[in-house]
């Protein structure tokens, strides 16, 4: 998959918007595509998570990613792949979140049909996948008056918005 855009990270205050609609337990696999730092990972271990693994591009933030990982001691708990993440199985996977663009959304739309089990969560942050119908909506206000994060709960195989 092509770099879509540079990172940009989600903000420490706005994590919660994945959780509310994704709660995590032991049992859950978490992926975050586009991982950057780690920090929705770091997260979602803090709430429970089994296991999380984190995908992207960028070698750099990987490797930062994977020094923090070693710092909180979570190296048998969060993994970090450099990589295109749709040269990766995915279908391990119980709950996915993403804060990818609109194009990226609909790029990984048939991986995410062919590989992902039924009842896999995905979250997405401000870009809907396109044809999908959104389960649940979660929308936090930050900063000014209009600004805010909306986030889009899936739960495969995901129903389809009529054309």
């Amino acid at each position: 998959m092509p770099l879509f855009v540079s990172f940009i990270p989600t903000e420490y205050e706005l994590i919660q918007g994945f959780f509310e609609l994704a709660p995590i337990s032991s049992n859950d696999v978490v992926y975050d595509l586009g991982c950057g730092d780690g920090r929705l990972l770091f997260a979602a271990i803090g709430r429970g998570a089994g296991r999380a693994v984190g995908i992207d591009l960028n070698v750099k933030l990987i490797e930062e990613a994977l020094s923090e990982a070693k710092k909180r001691g979570l190296e048998d708990k969060v993994g970090f792949i450099s990589g295109d993440v749709l040269d990766i199985k995915l279908s391990e996977a119980s709950v996915i979140f993403c804060y990818l663009i609109g194009e990226a959304a609909y790029s990984l739309k048939p991986k995410f049909e062919a590989e992902l089990r039924p009842g896999t969560r995905i979250v997405m942050e401000m870009f809907p996948v396109p044809g999908w119908k959104v389960k649940r909506t979660y929308v936090i206000r930050h900063g000014s008056e209009t600004g805010y994060r909306e986030f889009y709960l899936y739960i495969m195989p995901p129903e389809y918005n009529p054309e």
